[in-house]
């Protein structure tokens, strides 16, 4: 098998293993955002594993470069340049290895904004939980006076 045709083997087992993550970090933004902690647990550990598989298959491309002579950081410019058959498809997969990480990375960067944004809600409620608390807990002991109270003035 020519060297071309290995590459463009292992990379696409690649796309399909980061075409599987894209699925699940687009899954993620739903569950994220229904607030549903025991389904992202579960997609964590899904995500988990295609990482590892994705490792392993990282591992076949270096072992599959070594075996050529070639170093394991070399672009795909300099392959594509070295190849004599089965350029189209190698710049294909490139193509589409490169958005779909893209993807990735977008909806990533949306999924950790959205985190972010419910752990500051949470921090927001908690405060403001611990304040009506240590007010009511810590006052000067006239039940009367705080039935009235309120967490917001009604009167602006």
């Amino acid at each position: 098998m020519s060297f071309s045709r290995e590459l463009a083997e292992v990379l696409g087992e690649q796309l399909e293993v980061l075409k599987a993550l894209e699925a699940i970090a687009y899954d993620k933004t739903d569950i994220i955002i229904e607030d549903d902690v025991e389904a992202l647990e579960r997609l964590t550990k899904k995500e988990e594993g295609l990482i590892n598989r994705l490792g392993m298959v990282e591992e076949k491309r270096i072992k599959l470069l070594d075996s050529w002579g070639l170093n394991m950081d070399i672009s795909m410019s300099h392959i594509l340049d070295g190849v004599p058959d089965g350029k189209e498809e190698l710049l294909e997969l490139q193509i589409a290895l490169m958005e779909v990480l893209s993807h990735i990375q977008e909806r990533n960067d949306l999924n950790r904004e959205l985190i972010e944004d419910n752990l500051q809600w949470l921090d927001f409620n908690m405060n403001l939980i611990s304040n009506v608390q240590s007010s009511t807990t810590y006052g000067k002991g006239n039940d009367d006076e705080k039935i009235g109270d309120s967490l917001f003035d009604r009167k602006v």
